[in-house]
């Protein structure tokens, strides 16, 4: 069931994001009175067809892509009296705003779908920290256990997810200003004294980086709900079940008895159970699913729990539609720091995520809620308009990077010359594709 609901939320997420990415590209030619033959969402077989006007709308079967074609006499003959309306016969900047609106109606779409986010609400866990390394950044900087880290050089950061996106985006500042305010409620301004690079390596985690760890919601590890057919339903855990410890290993909280199960894939784990007051023993063989370890249970959550480690954050209308540009903006950045770090070598390529990446994650967050789905699709609406925008023959950047040869040269690039750029793209293209479902397979496994 979680594969069919991830390949699920995969395609809705896939189709909305062609679908705008498309739309973009027909909506601008449509305007510019370029003769649209054909808008496809997918590619291959036929699905469904069915034509309004001059143009012929399709569903095909593959759904990673999509293209509109337009009347063109480079592909087809075209006769006199529709010439005027062909693609090829438009002007240098017409042919840039036809291109570019495809990677433009991403951004815009990202836009749109952080200010629905905003003016809902995010739930966070506020920045609060537990654990400090030393030495680090943080410990030199004077911050101590119990500190809530309010601001990053006067922005508001009351989430984790917050802070740690104001702390990247602040990075070229240094040093950082923070303001904290500790468990006696002490207002401190700090300076913080960056050393190294987190970028070359972004999944240590901002806390780690700076020497600490987040403080986060700790709860006892009593079972909730017991999966049917599961491994916990066949090791007998029931209801109310606290979990003592594992391969006679203390268990203190939810989220050790989760890092045992997901290191544990396919092996027996002893178990110490309290059940009413008495001890038992039982064994637990964790099963692969979706790429994961996992036991079958749920974790029991007191009422008001977790109030005072979560904080809602709302915006109105003109204030989320800010924000958002704001966001799309600073990730937009941080892509292009990202990607300029893949190509010089100075972080790895296993960043890269391919469709089995971004269909697992499609379906987590939609089984969080429907905000952190929202995120999620802005966010990958993003990584497409950029990967779009890349000057790389046979995506949109590759055909804008040949119009802006032609504005400075003041003639169309010859034919050959594009072949061979557009043989060099599908070499990197393919490359791309090849790394991307390594990386995929091999978290999978």
């Amino acid at each position: 069931m979680a594969f069919i609901s991830s390949l699920g939320f995969f395609l809705i997420t896939i189709g909305i994001l062609v679908t705008i990415h498309e739309l973009g590209h027909f909506l601008v030619a449509k305007k510019l009175n370029v003769k649209v033959l054909r808008f496809s969402i997918g590619f291959g077989k036929i699905l469904k067809s069915f034509k309004y006007g001059e143009t012929q709308y399709t569903l095909c079967v593959l759904p990673l892509g999509g293209f509109v074609k337009m009347l063109d006499e480079n592909e087809t003959p075209v006769e006199a009296s529709e010439k005027h309306r062909a693609f090829n016969q438009q002007s240098v900047y017409k042919r840039i705003m036809i291109v570019a609106a495809g990677p433009l109606a991403n951004f815009l779409l990202a836009i749109a779908l952080y200010t629905v986010v905003f003016v809902i609400g995010v739930n966070g866990v506020k920045p609060v920290v537990n654990v400090l390394e030393s030495p680090g950044i943080a410990q030199q900087a004077g911050i101590q256990t119990g500190d809530q880290l309010l601001s990053i050089n006067g922005v508001l950061t009351p989430t984790i997810s917050e802070f740690s996106i104001n702390f990247i985006q602040s990075m070229d500042e240094n040093p950082l200003y923070v303001n904290v305010i500790s468990s006696t409620s002490n207002l401190k301004k700090l300076e913080l004294n960056l050393s190294g690079d987190f970028l070359s390596n972004p999944e240590q985690g901002v806390d780690n980086y700076l020497g600490f760890k987040f403080a986060m919601p700790k709860l006892e590890a009593i079972i909730n709900q017991v999966v049917p057919n599961s491994p916990a339903s066949i090791a007998d855990l029931q209801t109310n079940d606290k979990i003592l410890s594992a391969n006679h290993t203390n268990i203190d909280s939810w989220h050790d008895f989760v890092n045992v199960i997901q290191n544990s894939p396919n092996k027996e784990i002893n178990l110490q159970v309290k059940r009413n007051g008495n001890i038992l023993n039982t064994t637990l063989t964790p099963k692969i699913e979706n790429g994961l370890a996992k036991a079958g249970v749920s974790v029991l959550v007191p009422t008001g729990y977790l109030d005072k480690w979560l904080v809602l954050v709302k915006k109105d209308m003109l204030d989320a539609f800010i924000a958002a540009n704001d966001k799309v903006y600073q990730l937009t950045l941080l892509n292009l720091k990202m990607i300029k770090k893949m190509i010089i070598g100075d972080t790895s390529l296993d960043q890269i995520s391919g469709p089995i990446s971004i269909a697992n994650y499609a379906g987590k967050s939609a089984q969080v809620g429907f905000v952190p789905f929202l995120s999620f699709l802005a966010l990958i609406s993003i990584g497409l308009g950029l990967l779009n925008l890349l000057p790389i023959p046979l995506l949109d950047g590759g055909y804008l990077f040949f119009y802006l040869i032609e504005l400075i040269k003041g003639s169309a690039v010859s034919q050959s010359f594009q072949q061979v750029l557009t043989k060099f793209g599908l070499f990197v293209i393919i490359s791309l594709t090849v790394v991307a479902l390594y990386n995929d397979l091999s978290r999978l496994l």
